[in-house]
């Protein structure tokens, strides 16, 4: 769960996990997807069992509650990215350790219908980022430890992201026993 592998790879080759194949989506396309996205996860977080959605199915695993808290987040962090690489190109990116985040903000606590609501509006103010760019923005890159990433690159990640996340999620579902 930590930012510290290879994030980019998902933007190169369709992911080996959840098989989302975000490289291939158009900027054009993008907002619709990552909207799309965030109503199929919304749907998962709905249909988890009640008691069973801060259920981990494993040690290395969040639980539906968790993973849906992330994504929520996660859209925040990377509007603010966006943002920022849109207003100084070349910023560099800074790390944002997740697994923290879902200590220090107890995750596993919230309300799962308010984390529902407030990731489709995360991701209509960032897909409201969007909507105006022209051809060049998208192209406007930040930098990430000494690697180059575009605006598109940063959004493609935040869709593999949703489809990851929920891929994950759907897996805590199914899983059965919890681990916890």
């Amino acid at each position: 769960m930590s930012e510290a592998g290879d994030w980019t790879l998902c933007l190169r080759e369709p992911c080996p996990d959840c098989g989302g194949d975000v490289g291939t989506v158009g900027h054009e396309d993008l907002g619709r997807a990552i909207t799309d996205a965030v109503a199929a996860f919304a749907r998962t977080l709905a249909a988890a069992d009640p008691h069973g959605v801060r259920a981990r199915r494993s040690a290395d695993a969040w639980s539906v509650l968790e993973y849906a808290c992330h994504v929520r987040d996660l859209l925040g962090v990377f509007e603010h990215r966006v943002r920022g690489t849109l207003k100084t190109p070349g910023m560099a990116l800074t790390m944002w350790d997740v697994d923290a985040s879902a200590v220090n903000d107890s995750y596993n606590e919230q309300v799962p219908v308010l984390v529902a609501e407030e990731m489709a509006a995360m991701a209509r103010s960032f897909v409201g980022v969007l909507i105006d760019l022209d051809a060049k923005a998208w192209d406007t890159s930040a930098d990430r430890r000494g690697q180059r990433f575009t605006v598109r690159d940063l959004t493609r990640f935040v869709l593999h992201e949703l489809i990851h996340h929920r891929w994950d999620a759907e897996r805590s579902v199914t899983a059965g026993t919890p681990f916890i």
